[in-house]
């Protein structure tokens, strides 16, 4: 009898046991379950994360732009007595004035009366090389060189045969001209800004400028003849018909100055880019006579390559 009691309560015992710890199995298999749920979402995010931070370290770029030079260098050009470049130079040499005389069909003299005082240069095209070195997402150190040529015209005032009675002067206008070749070496620090994933960003980028001046031309026209401001004859005077030595005079030289850019750049693939923007060069061009600090700017489009030397590098 007492064996049948002790196996009635073990069944109780059992029956009550059983449910009591089946939820907490399940509980323990439910949670261990969602800690394996979160751990892979987690792994998945830090997947995301990993393939976002990846970087391309080098970059390429193609300037194309126009360029829009500080006026007060043009002024180097006009050709009075104050520069380097005079046409009194051409003036003063007998056989030149003899010819330019004959051009105007003067019988007497021909004197300068006024010279240009507001001088241009044209909008000119300019195109260079870009580099580009990436130490974040955001930041990043850049190199470029742009090339470009610069004309400036103006127009001096002359009187031919002037007449000692009352009579109307004979006043005429003939052309001044110069051209340059300019090379601008930027280099800094450059930041841009996501806007929509990753396919477009605003950028700006600062640093120091070293430019490289180089005087190509500066003449006069008398209807269409030319004579060179620039003195290649040193101490010689010019004597037409003879084997004068000629010498390099070479106008040119190094400046320096502060860079800075803005604009927006889209990427359409890993390897292709393009970036819109506005520089501003703020420079000392060194030109005799015209050595002070000016503005100048420009806006270009550039085209961008990557993934040329190595592939993109987890940050």
């Amino acid at each position: 009898m007492k064996y049948h009691n002790l196996n009635y309560f073990i069944i109780l015992a059992l029956v009550i046991l059983i449910p009591l710890n089946l939820p907490a199995q399940t509980g323990h298999a439910g949670k261990a379950k969602q800690a394996g749920s979160k751990e892979k979402d987690s792994k998945q995010k830090k997947d995301k994360d990993e393939e976002k931070e990846k970087i391309t370290r080098w970059e390429f770029g193609l300037n194309f732009g126009t360029y829009f030079a500080n006026k007060y260098t043009a002024g180097y050009y006009n050709g009075s007595d104050q520069n380097v470049n005079k046409i009194s130079y051409v003036m003063s040499n007998y056989y030149w004035y003899q010819e330019i005389k004959r051009l105007l069909d003067a019988s007497d003299t021909v004197i300068i009366t006024e010279y240009p005082e507001n001088m241009n240069y044209h909008v000119a095209i300019t195109g260079g090389l870009f580099l580009r070195y990436n130490l974040t997402r955001h930041w990043g150190v850049f190199l470029q060189a742009d090339y470009t040529q610069l004309k400036t015209d103006g127009e001096f005032t002359v009187e031919v045969d002037p007449a000692s009675y009352l009579t109307e002067p004979d006043i005429r206008l003939f052309g001044v001209h110069g051209k340059e070749q300019r090379v601008n070496i930027d280099f800094g620090v450059h930041c841009k800004f996501p806007v929509y994933k990753n396919r477009m960003n605003l950028f700006v980028q600062a640093g120091m400028n070293v430019n490289y001046i180089q005087v190509m031309k500066s003449f006069v026209d008398f209807y269409g003849k030319e004579y060179s401001l620039i003195n290649v004859y040193g101490n010689q005077y010019y004597v037409p018909n003879t084997n004068l030595q000629e010498y390099q005079n070479l106008q040119n030289g190094f400046g320096y100055g502060l860079y800075a850019s803005a604009g927006t750049g889209f990427n359409f693939t890993k390897q292709i880019g393009l970036e819109l923007g506005g520089c501003l060069n703020y420079i000392r061009v060194n030109l005799e006579g015209y050595r002070q600090f000016k503005p100048s700017w420009a806006i270009y489009l550039r085209f961008l390559l990557s993934n040329l030397v190595n592939t993109e590098e987890e940050q």
